[in-house]
C-alpha cells in the first residue's frame, strides 16, 4: 500500500511539473538561485535570477540579468523601509533581501513585488533553487558540454567550476554570465525529459526529493 501511495504521489507530481512547465498554455516564472553559503531565512542569498517564459512545453524566452539580483536594485525607484531588524544592515529594502520571511510563500510574494516594481513585469509563480538542485539534476541529466568555456559540467565539478568562473569574471561586470549560459540548457533538457515517458517518472522522483529537502521551493 505504501508503494502504491508513493507511486500515486509521483504521478501527481509529474502532472504538476508538466503544468508548471506550461505543457498547455503559457506561463511566466521568476527563478531565484539561493546561495546557502550566505544564509537567509528561505535558504540562502538571492544571487542569480531569471525570468522564464514557457509556452506549450517549450522555453520561448529566458532573461537572465548579468548582474543578478542587483540589476533589479538598480531599477527600483521606490524607497521601501525594511523590516526593523534589517535596518541594522540596510536602510532601504530591495530585492536581494526580499526572502526575509521563513515562510516561503510570503517571501516569494515579496520577490514578485520587487520584480514588478523594478522591472515592470509580473509572474505566475516563483521558483527557488540552490546548488544541490543543480548537482542533483546533473546526476539525472548527465554531463553538459559548454563549448564557449571549453568545459564539460558534471555533478562532481559543477560547484568548483562555477565558483572559479564566477570569481574570475567579476572584473568583466558579468559575474553571472556562466549561469546565464548554463541555465537554458538545463531547462531545455528538463522539458525534454518530461516529454519522454520513460524519463518523466524518474525526473519526478528526483524533483520530489529536492522538494522534500527544500532545495527547491515553489509558490
Amino acid at each position: 500500500n505504501e508503494l502504491l501511495h508513493d507511486l500515486q504521489k509521483l504521478s501527481d507530481l509529474n502532472g504538476a511539473i508538466k503544468e508548471i512547465f506550461g505543457t498547455q498554455g503559457q506561463r511566466r516564472y521568476l527563478l531565484v538561485f539561493q546561495n546557502p553559503s550566505e544564509l537567509r531565512p528561505t535558504g540562502g542569498f538571492l544571487g542569480s535570477i531569471a525570468i522564464m517564459d514557457i509556452k506549450d512545453g517549450k522555453i520561448i524566452n529566458l532573461d537572465v540579468p548579468a548582474g543578478g539580483s542587483y540589476d533589479i536594485q538598480g531599477q527600483l525607484d521606490q524607497f521601501v523601509i525594511p523590516p526593523t531588524p534589517l535596518l541594522l544592515a540596510n536602510k532601504r529594502w530591495e530585492f536581494q533581501d526580499a526572502n526575509w520571511f521563513p515562510d516561503f510563500p510570503t517571501s516569494a510574494q515579496k520577490c514578485a513585488w520587487f520584480l514588478e516594481k523594478g522591472f515592470g513585469t509580473s509572474v505566475d509563480g516563483v521558483i527557488a533553487i540552490d546548488m544541490n538542485t543543480i548537482v542533483a539534476l546533473l546526476h539525472f541529466l548527465g554531463p553538459i558540454f559548454l563549448p564557449d568555456y571549453g568545459v564539460e559540467i558534471t555533478e562532481q565539478n559543477f560547484i568548483p567550476i562555477t565558483q572559479t568562473i564566477v570569481e574570475g569574471s567579476r572584473d568583466t561586470g558579468s559575474p553571472k554570465q556562466f549561469l546565464t549560459d548554463l541555465a537554458p540548457i538545463i531547462l531545455e533538457k528538463i522539458i525534454e525529459q518530461l516529454n519522454t515517458a520513460e524519463s518523466a517518472f524518474g525526473l519526478a522522483a528526483q524533483i520530489k526529493n529536492l522538494l522534500d529537502t527544500h532545495s527547491i521551493l515553489l509558490n
